[in-house]
């Protein structure tokens, strides 16, 4: 396609997605994004609910039920976002023990199919914790659900151990996002499982730690880092080990407010302060955000929600910003995400909250130069090092001006990237499927410090380029789901090979906008993938990510042009 012609269409694609994005514009100035529906949520809060009182939540069970049974596939299982391919043994055994205790009259014959497709996917081997050594992280607490609810022994159940929170907080906070979880099921494994006489001390002297620790980390809603699976965790956990009733009802009162009008839950509640800053990102193409009176409450919202004090429990100082409120934790991807977006909206060097930004982040380097969630020098689970967070931390902390020279945080980050990419050229991102987010997250790293012709830089810039799919979009290739290109995958590629000086004419990336153009929807939007990843068994997808991606792509493409041939 003629690049003017292309232009035009794309100028109207973004119009469609600007005006989409401020509709959805909260009166506060912040956005709130729409995660994907869990089958393994929805099958925790109705169990949950049915425990809770089968008789008065009749209704909303009853709706959770017909979610998962409407939501089933074909081939009988369960997928990992919605209905999108693929199933996945593991969410198929969570609905599986929800319809089980539950509705097994009515949902005989989803049962039976979903008992097929386990056994046709080698579910007993594929699923943590059904057959051998199950490792002590949430994907083992399948089993113990199917313990719950008769699908198995009740003693056959993999050792969550609450004695966890006796040892010192810089070993037990290595699972992170995990702990709560382990700590619930594992108060209640102490009450209801055989335990050697030191196991059961233990577990005496443990119990009330655990459930002090917990209240410490719910939000004043009841949620734990607000999400419903944990809450449904915690609920069935406590309520069966018969103690921390205040802490059972937190949790379900956190399911009640959160359950969907189609009786599903999602597998978080939302992503807002990350989405606001995303959508700040994208408007940051096409207008000066810092002037624009419908972002000026935008900036006091995300001002307002800096953490200002410490978040003990992780050893985490004050200073970070947390993904939502009022349970999610403050994070590095998201401090550094807002700090960036600060600086666009014109909030000075010397504000309190940017000195303090920038100083959390620098403290919350690894040793190795990375940046990793929320505690330092993991490796386990989702708090290992992140190409993705570490790159976005460097963007951060250059953009307030911060040396990029030898010893320094960012030459330090900068070298762990290049030490830890592929040969090919890619790196991986904890957060996102395959290798497109991690390795355009590099290259623009590499950019915005002037390293452009750096060979990491060209390598990231290469494979990019090599893994465009025939229809111009990304990836080429996939490992997980879904299958073809997609919209957040295409847009990160796109901006990252513009901001590292593609042609704006070429031929590839005349493909990559096409593509944009040509799968934006009648709203002015795009439809989400599951590419958001949370474990390799556990995708989502988020419309605004694959929104405010989409629409940040053009707008780079548009200025880019326009700067390269005349603003119109």
């Amino acid at each position: 396609m003629d690049a003017e012609q292309l232009r035009v269409r794309a100028e109207k694609a973004a119009e469609r997605a600007i005006t989409n994005l401020y509709d959805r514009q909260r009166e506060d100035g912040s956005w709130v994004d729409r995660l994907s529906s869990s089958a393994i949520a929805t099958a925790l809060g109705a169990l949950s609910l049915h425990r809770a009182d089968p008789v008065g939540y009749r209704d909303r069970v009853d709706g959770a039920v017909r979610w998962l049974r409407a939501h089933q596939r074909e081939d009988g299982g369960w997928a990992m976002a919605d209905a999108e391919w693929p199933s996945s043994p593991g969410m198929t055994a969570f609905g599986l023990a929800a319809l089980h205790e539950i509705d097994p009259d009515a949902s005989h014959g989803a049962i039976t199919r979903a008992r097929t497709f386990i056994d046709d996917n080698d579910g007993m081997n594929v699923i943590p914790g059904l057959t051998g050594e199950a490792p002590k992280t949430w994907p083992a607490a399948l089993p113990t659900i199917w313990a719950l609810t008769g699908l198995r022994d009740f003693d056959q159940q993999p050792d969550m151990p609450v004695e966890a929170v006796l040892v010192p907080r810089r070993w037990r906070n290595k699972v992170s996002i995990a702990l709560p979880a382990i700590l619930g099921l594992g108060v209640m494994q102490s009450r209801t499982l055989p335990r050697g006489p030191l196991r059961r001390a233990l577990g005496r002297l443990a119990e009330p730690r655990a459930l002090d620790w917990l209240r410490e980390v719910s939000g004043t809603n009841g949620g734990i880092e607000e999400c419903p699976m944990i809450a449904g965790f915690v609920y069935l956990a406590l309520r069966r080990a018969g103690v921390g009733k205040d802490l059972e009802l937190a949790s379900l009162h956190y399911l009640l407010q959160t359950q969907r009008e189609d009786g599903s839950w999602a597998i978080d509640r939302d992503l807002e302060i990350s989405v606001t800053a995303y959508s700040i990102m994208a408007l940051g193409e096409f207008q000066d955000v810092a002037n624009e009176p419908l972002l000026q409450g935008t900036r006091e919202w995300l001002l307002r929600n800096q953490w200002n004090k410490p978040f003990a429990q992780y050893g985490i100082p004050p200073g970070g910003w947390g993904w939502a409120n009022p349970s999610g934790w403050p994070e590095s991807e998201d401090t550094a995400v807002v700090l960036g977006v600060l600086a666009d909206l014109g909030v000075p060097r010397t504000h309190p909250a940017v000195q303090l930004g920038i100083q959390w982040l620098l403290r919350m380097q690894n040793r190795d130069g990375s940046w990793s969630e929320w505690v330092r020098d993991t490796h386990i689970m989702n708090d290992r090092p992140c190409a993705g967070v570490t790159a976005h931390v460097v963007l951060a902390l250059r953009r307030w001006g911060l040396p990029d020279s030898p010893g320094s945080a960012l030459a330090r980050a900068l070298e762990y990237l290049r030490a830890h990419q592929d040969g090919d050229g890619s790196i991986a991102s904890v957060w996102f499927r395959d290798n497109t987010h991690g390795t355009s997250r590099l290259l623009e790293a590499f950019v915005e410090t002037a390293r452009g012709g750096a060979p990491a830089a060209e390598s990231a810039r290469a494979w990019l380029l090599a893994n465009q799919a025939a229809d111009g979009g990304w990836p080429r290739h996939h490992e997980l789901p879904p299958r073809g290109s997609t919209a957040e995958e295409t847009s990160w590629a796109l901006f990252a090979l513009l901001k590292a000086g593609a042609d704006p004419r070429g031929p590839g990336v005349l493909r990559a906008v096409e593509w944009l153009v040509d799968h934006q929807d009648d709203l002015g939007t795009w439809r989400p993938s599951n590419v958001g990843l949370y474990f390799d068994d556990l995708c989502y997808t988020d419309d605004l990510i694959a929104h405010t991606f989409a629409l940040r792509g053009l707008g780079r493409w548009l200025r880019t042009l326009n700067r390269e041939g005349g603003a119109r």
